[in-house]
């Protein structure tokens, strides 16, 4: 009875509150949320056991309110609620080009929807602000900051942006904006059915939007979404949006921290997340986005995970810099070369060149470095939890290295391709062999971290000013939080792969 109550007083309040047409009157957070779900009810969305609170330190969450069982079903959201492509203003899609992303599409949709939306104010209501997008997501940040990202979070990140960039462009080109609807269109008459469009936006509005959609979106795969590339298949949905994600191992279940996470499916009329495990009264409930390292959840979702599974630690830099000072040992200085010996191109009886003296000219031995270009091995050399002293293309460096270091020239190189054509692994069967490379690996990354992370990312974010946007300052404290915690995370892999080594 009491819930009734307090659904029908919340309601009421909605009610006085969109007739009196004050859409900038914002309620409290949970106030917010309590509109969220009761607007979800009449929607059909079914919460079972579990509701939105705040989480201390990390902002909302979904918390089981009783005991489930496995296997139980916690949230259905009826097909009807979703945001898709196909529910977006027809005023919007017409009015933009045929190759736009569909992330550019929902974004759009958001950007130029009156604000609030009659239709989505309660969802509107609980999304991030944007001062949270601005504070958390390096897309939006200055771009003096960019070099003290991590290389794999760089790379993410400039992807991102060209992304961006072209469907901004797309929307600029448009007629949704008013520098280029002079003459009302045919669409005209639809945006009087549901408010005039916001056509005044600038940059940073539709960054805003896209930055939501890119957040809070769910891969979604129907009959219809398969004909798009599946960066295309993604769809909004209220309430499911809230759940918080967390890595999941199944090789390591036993590990601290790696907690089995919930199931998510989509059928012709539902969106369905079903427990996989049991849960306690007040336990925080979780789902995965997917097997991501911190550099991807860093550029895209704008959290780290101290403890995360499947992080991984680009060491391109440090093993680079190896295959640079070998590929200096095999360039001799011109002056030091032999000079070469005239080669008299002798015909044979039937006037072609004679194979004896073509064999004679032999080609310079080749560097590790371009024996791993052309093998397909260079660059991209990883740690990871489950890797501690290097991917798998890390091993083929070192041994590169190895090989040509103790044979160059042709059997050196017969000993490396043994290795990664047969799996013959001279190195493993010899502790002596091993121990070379576990030296070789051990120096490059002490290296590394002493002169690329320790003095030139830590010394130079010492050196900027950080504050909360006066003149000369670079970035916020937020910014140079996520950046520290970013590159202690590196450390102590780096750390945990010397100790493995024995140094």
């Amino acid at each position: 009875m009491a819930k009734r109550k307090r659904e029908a007083a919340v309601k009421e309040k909605v009610k006085k509150r969109n007739t009196r047409g004050d859409n900038q009157t914002k309620a409290s957070d949970m106030e917010a949320y309590e509109e969220l779900l009761i607007w979800a009810k009449d929607k059909g969305i079914i919460l079972n056991g579990v509701e939105p609170r705040r989480i201390p330190g990390r902002g909302m969450g979904i918390v089981a309110t009783k005991p489930l069982e496995e296997d139980e079903t916690i949230l259905t959201v009826p097909s009807t609620t979703l945001r898709t492509y196909e529910t977006v203003h027809p005023s919007i899609s017409r009015a933009l080009p045929k190759d736009i992303s569909i992330h550019g599409l929902l974004a759009a949709d958001l950007a130029f929807d009156p604000s609030p939306s009659t239709k989505y104010r309660q969802w509107n209501a609980v999304c991030p602000s944007r001062e949270d997008i601005w504070d958390y997501l390096p897309l939006t940040w200055d771009h003096r900051l960019r070099e003290f990202l991590p290389k794999k979070a760089l790379e993410l990140l400039l992807k991102q942006e060209a992304k961006f960039e072209k469907d901004w462009s797309m929307v600029q080109q448009s007629k949704l904006l008013s520098s280029r609807s002079g003459q009302k269109d045919d669409e005209s008459s639809e945006e009087e059915e549901s408010g005039t469009l916001n056509r005044s936006i600038t940059r940073d509005d539709y960054l805003y939007a896209w930055l939501l959609v890119n957040t809070r979106t769910f891969y979604h795969e129907t009959p219809k979404t398969k004909r798009f590339n599946k960066e295309d298949r993604m769809v909004l949905q209220p309430v499911a949006d809230l759940f918080n994600h967390t890595s999941y191992d199944p090789s390591a279940e036993e590990k601290e921290g790696n907690k089995k996470t919930c199931s998510v499916a989509f059928s012709p009329t539902a969106f369905t997340i079903t427990t996989t495990r049991p849960y306690a009264a007040g336990e925080e409930v979780y789902i995965c986005y997917g097997n991501h390292s911190n550099d991807f959840l860093l550029i895209e979702y704008g959290f780290l995970f101290d403890e995360n599974v499947w992080d991984e630690v680009c060491i391109d830099d440090a093993i680079l810099h190896l295959l640079d000072q070998a590929q200096a040992h095999f360039q001799q200085p011109q002056e030091q070369q032999q000079p070469q010996r005239k080669v008299t191109r002798r015909l044979n009886e039937r006037g072609k060149k004679d194979p004896k003296s073509q064999a004679s000219q032999q080609q310079p031995p080749k560097s590790p470095k371009e024996l791993l270009e052309e093998t397909g091995f260079l660059g991209n050399y990883n740690l990871d939890p489950r890797n501690p002293t290097g991917c798998y293309r890390t091993q083929v460096a070192l041994r590169a290295l190895s090989a040509l270091a103790d044979s160059p020239g042709p059997q050196g190189e017969k000993k490396f391709r043994a290795f990664i054509d047969y799996g013959q692994d001279p190195w493993e069967e010899s502790p002596e062999e091993q121990a070379k490379l576990d030296t070789l690996l051990a120096q490059a990354l002490k290296r590394w971290s002493s002169d690329v992370v320790g003095k030139r990312i830590w010394d130079g974010l010492d050196k900027l000013e950080w504050g909360e946007g006066h003149e000369g300052v670079v970035g916020r404290k937020c910014h140079k939080g996520l950046l520290s915690m970013r590159w202690m995370q590196v450390r102590r892999m780096v750390d945990r792969a010397l100790k493995e080594l024995g140094v």
